[in-house]
């Protein structure tokens, strides 16, 4: 496996979650040089997240990725809309009734504007090979950008370590697991305090190709609300290399408790400078 064959999860969904923005690994077998990534990947998801009011999420990301041989750096930079059938915060891939300051607001609406900006990153601390696994440690921070009035963030930063692993099964298949552990600022105005939180991604993914990558996840995050069922999906997605500085990446999501989307997908391109 090449350094560059490594997680890039940024769809690990919405703010936050594997994305809303993105799968735990969505790599593809590339040249060995260290490079530079600029993912664009548009998502939506649709669901009412266990909270009773049913929610529309459309999601853009600009994902800015640089590696060197032995560690990567990640800052995603997204764009959100949220449309619901009463006022709801976004949190962490999670729908929270109401808004900070604006509890008492009811009815429908749509809220559109800049993400929370989160920054990644990743050491690893094993390089990996044809049976040996690469092993890494993950810095996660959520910078508070969101306009909170309109539910489209908390106002607070979130962060946590983690942990990942790639286990290569033979030249064609690869067995991932990463481990978080969130702490979450609370919002002014929460009547409960926002828990720390478990995020664990675990999946295969298998190369038909030298071209082509396909990818099965299973993804379990803690509710940041005490007491609320875990937050859990499955995903499958294909990455196609299309030349040297393009790959086209597609997922679709499934959601398997009543606190995630009932569904949602993403499509878009990822464009390396450096190879």
């Amino acid at each position: 496996m090449s350094p560059e064959a490594r997680p890039v999860g940024g769809l690990s969904r919405v703010g936050g979650r594997a994305l809303l923005v993105l799968p735990l690994a969505l790599f593809l077998v590339s040249p060995t040089r260290a490079a530079t990534d600029l993912r664009i990947l548009p998502a939506y998801f649709s669901g009412d997240y266990g909270s009773g009011i049913q929610t529309e999420i459309a999601y853009l990301p600009l994902i800015l990725v640089a590696g060197s041989e032995r560690q990567e750096f990640r800052a995603t930079i997204p764009f959100i809309s949220i449309s619901s059938a009463q006022p709801v915060t976004f949190t962490g891939g999670q729908i929270v009734p109401g808004r900070s300051g604006k509890g008492s607001l009811t009815g429908s609406t749509t809220q559109t504007g800049l993400g929370d900006v989160i920054v990644q990153e990743q050491v690893f601390l094993l390089e990996g090979g044809t049976v040996r696994p690469w092993v890494s440690v993950i810095g996660w921070l959520k910078l508070p950008t969101a306009d909170k009035t309109k539910g489209l963030g908390t106002g607070e930063a979130d962060y946590g370590p983690g942990a990942a692993i790639i286990q290569p099964i033979g030249p064609k298949m690869n067995l991932m697991v990463d481990a978080r552990y969130i702490t979450h600022g609370t919002p002014s105005g929460s009547t409960v305090d926002y828990q720390k939180t478990r995020w664990l991604d675990a999946g295969i993914q298998l190369k038909p190709s030298r071209l082509t990558a396909l990818n099965l996840f299973f993804d379990d995050r803690q509710s940041v609300l005490p007491g609320t069922e875990d937050l859990r999906d499955v995903s499958v997605g294909v990455d196609r290399r299309l030349n040297a500085q393009a790959v086209f990446r597609a997922a679709y999501y499934y959601g398997l408790s009543k606190t995630a989307e009932d569904y949602g997908f993403y499509a878009g391109f990822s464009f390396a400078a450096g190879r």
